[in-house]
């Protein structure tokens, strides 16, 4: 599972958990908290500001806040970085950790993911969730501080512990891939379900992931098909496939190849070249929508141009077929060469009819010997018997020359 890189600055929201809390509820922020709860940013301003003048840091926090997020004035990273130092200055763990975030980025303040890191240590080190989230997954990355999995586990640790999901899910990644420590499938699907029940959607995702295998956790089909469910609603494009996916197959929910395409859609929206290739194969089917062979072959075309080797070998099909598009055998052959070069068996052995029947290519028994021969060994079964026949019309040195080439293609001495 990949590990993305989970950096982000305290909201206005989070002003609102721990410390913060109490100052929130007493002057000199407590009016403003009300006009910012009625949605009165510019009233909010005007009054955090004359506190964040006199040196309280809360109110000096909350008006860089506002300043950094463009409510009741022009968004300004610079004033925002200005709030936010003078905060931080005093200790305040939430502006030290906004105040990283801006050097992170380069906001407002020359980018330094060194300078970023000592901001975030100094927030850490009071316990600051956000902060030890954000500086383990430096340490992991080895960003402005050296690499170091073993303590960015620590750190994402104690902000998982509080309950900051952002460290959660990393973490479960951590365990997941052994980053740092043990690799723990059961650990990763624990931390998973922990921000999975918090509303991440990634974790949810994986979590469903997990237990449609039985990785890590018992399989579950219904339970895998709940988390799949709870991540595609947010809009998450792998599990809005998955979900699909399994309506297809009936696989922890009843088979419907309507609910499937729809999902499938949804996600070949947001350019998901799997399920743009899938809704494709719908399409060209007629299955849970109507047949539209030009419209599938445009979906598969979306997914061929982001180099996905199926969708390739799909519209290459398409080509010599002439469905849903004009035949056209040199763009036939242009699309198998793509699948072929990234180990598609059928590829291979498509483009090795098209070199024996001198279609989109020029005729050249000793090429198709050379595809046949790559499609073999991947193991398309037809292959090895087309291989035959062509050796068979090759002289002895035309056909040690096929081999030749055969074996320098598939990097065999």
């Amino acid at each position: 599972m990949k590990l993305s890189l989970i950096v982000r600055r305290s909201s206005l929201g989070l002003a609102l958990t721990g410390f913060a809390l109490a100052s929130a509820c007493t002057s000199p922020t407590r009016d403003g908290w009300q006009s910012y709860r009625a949605g009165e940013f510019t009233s909010a301003l005007a009054e955090w500001t004359p506190a964040a003048e006199t040196g309280d840091a809360e109110a000096q926090f909350l008006v860089g806040v506002l300043h950094e997020e463009g409510r009741g004035c022009a968004a300004d990273a610079l004033l925002a970085a200005r709030w936010y130092r003078l905060a931080a200055d005093q200790g305040h763990a939430a502006a030290q950790t906004n105040l990283g975030m801006l050097y992170f980025e380069g906001h407002g303040v020359e980018a330094s993911h060194a300078t970023a890191a000592e901001w975030y240590a100094r927030a850490a080190q009071q316990g600051f969730a956000p902060a030890q989230c954000n500086l383990g997954v430096l340490h992991l990355l080895g960003f402005g501080v050296e690499a170091d999995p073993e303590r960015a586990r620590a750190l994402l640790t104690s902000a998982a512990e509080q309950s900051d999901v952002k460290a959660q899910a990393t973490l479960g990644t951590l365990h997941y891939e052994g980053l740092g420590g043990e690799l723990d499938h059961a650990a990763a699907a624990r931390w998973y379900r922990a921000a999975a029940e918090q509303g991440d959607a990634g974790s949810a995702y994986r979590l469903g992931r997990m237990l449609a295998t039985g990785d890590g956790v018992s399989r579950d089909d219904a339970r895998a098909a709940d988390w799949l469910r709870r991540a595609a609603v947010q809009g998450h494009a792998h599990a809005e496939f998955a979900f699909g996916w399994i309506h297809q197959t009936g696989r922890g929910v009843a088979r419907d190849d309507a609910l499937a395409a729809r999902w499938t859609r949804r996600a070949a929206e947001q350019g998901l070249a799997i399920a743009e290739t899938n809704y494709a194969l719908m399409l060209f089917a007629g299955r849970g929508v109507a047949r539209d062979d030009a419209e599938a072959v445009r979906w598969l075309r979306l997914a061929a141009e982001q180099g996905f080797a199926l969708a390739e070998h799909d519209l290459g099909l398409a080509y010599a077929r002439g469905q849903g598009v004009e035949a056209n055998d040199r763009e036939a052959a242009n699309w198998l060469q793509r699948a072929a070069d990234q180990g598609v068996a059928a590829a291979s052995t498509q483009l090795g009819a098209l070199a024996e029947l001198g279609r989109g290519v020029q005729r050249d028994d000793v090429a198709a010997y050379v595809w046949y021969e790559l499609g073999a060994t991947l193991g398309e079964p037809s292959a090895a018997a087309h291989r035959e026949r062509v050796a068979a019309r090759l002289a002895p040195d035309e056909l040690a020359r096929a081999r030749s080439l055969a074996d320098a293609r598939a990097g065999r001495r």
